[in-house]
């Protein structure tokens, strides 16, 4: 005979409770049934230990409902088919997670300017031939353009952050069309999902050394934005998109440097010019890329890394025998942290 299902439950739900605190049906109710995507399956009804939840059908619906005391144990959010919850569901999955600063870092990089220092060294060490990347257009700032680099290459031309949408598998597929093969790219979860699905269905019917693989490197992206929005937006507060010299988001704020000054807004106030393509995308980290850079659960001046793949390995193992970075392990609490702010991407649709 089998496992008692009622065990299973009973020891399940002590996990849970233990691991799931801070997520109260007042949470549930928010994402969820407020927002209706809830589906009516009645599961955080039938596993709240507490007996504190009812299906209510009176508006013609099954609306979970809280009729007892919730102790904010967490198995209603854990359990819910539309929530985003565990670490695999929000970050993929990933081999380690580092803090990581270059040495030597450029004074235009990013964050901890890693994503600049894997690039040359990837390129350096012949992980790759070219990699296809995101520059400014040469006649309008701030307007990314997609191009191929070399180990010849400046790099630091194209470093920085662009935060609206790059054509870059355009020019990686133009680039393989020309027989130029090890490539590697640099582009947010919607690019490198274009890419694994490339990878996927133009392999099927090739032999293994004709298959597509590209070194994948993903930018933790929670929005772009559309170019004449955020030209717009920045003439309406009086900045000149050429006097602009960096752009960063950063703690909930979009935060420009221009004329020898920063100035700020909090994010939420640029959702207008967000690109709407944006709206449909979950991921947060690029769960589909060999490594992912960011600067979230990372102190300011530092690059949060995800290591995803042993290519990915191989690469960070190269940047520090060489000198070119520092890189320490992330805490718990850290990777918590990248969880917190991919579950809000993940959800965030719900409230729109």
């Amino acid at each position: 005979m089998g496992t008692d299902f009622n065990t299973v439950c009973e020891k399940t739900r002590e996990w849970l409770k233990e691991n799931t605190k801070v997520f109260a049906f007042k949470k549930l109710e928010k994402d969820i049934i407020v927002t209706e995507v809830c589906v009516e399956c009645g599961q955080c009804v039938s596993i709240c230990p507490e007996n504190a939840l009812t299906g209510d059908t009176s508006s013609g619906k099954y609306v979970p409902t809280l009729t007892g005391k919730c102790t904010a144990c967490g198995l209603c959010y854990a359990m819910c088919p539309r929530t985003k919850f565990s670490t695999e569901d929000l970050l993929g999955d990933f081999q380690s997670a580092w803090r990581v600063r270059a040495v030597n870092k450029s004074p235009d990089s990013q964050d901890g300017g890693a994503v600049t220092v894997f690039l040359q060294t990837l390129l350096e060490n012949k992980f790759a031939k070219g990699a296809v990347v995101t520059c400014q257009s040469d006649t309008e700032p701030w307007r990314p353009i997609a191009k191929l680099v070399s180990a010849n290459s400046n790099l630091s031309d194209c470093a920085g952050t662009l935060y609206t949408h790059s054509p870059v598998v355009d020019v990686l597929l133009k680039t393989y069309a020309h027989e130029i093969k090890d490539l590697a790219i640099v582009g947010t979860s919607c690019n490198i999902e274009a890419v694994v699905k490339m990878e996927s269905y133009l392999s099927k019917n090739v032999s293994k050394d004709d298959r597509i693989e590209v070194f994948k490197i993903g930018l933790f992206c929670m929005e772009s934005f559309d170019y004449p929005g955020l030209v717009g937006f920045l003439k309406d507060a009086g900045i000149n998109i050429e006097h602009v010299t960096k752009m960063a988001i950063s703690g909930g704020k979009f935060k420009v440097n221009h004329n020898d000054k920063e100035t700020e807004w909090p994010i939420a106030e640029l959702d207008h010019i967000a690109a709407k393509s944006c709206s449909v995308c979950r991921d947060f980290t690029c769960k589909g890329a060999d490594i992912s850079c960011g600067n979230v659960g990372t102190e300011e001046g530092w690059s949060t890394v995800l290591i995803r793949s042993n290519r990915a390995a191989a690469l960070l193992e190269a940047a520090k025998n060489n000198g070119a970075i520092e890189a320490e392990e992330l805490e718990p609490k850290d990777i918590r942290i990248i969880g917190n702010v991919a579950r809000l991407k993940a959800t965030k649709h719900y409230k729109n």
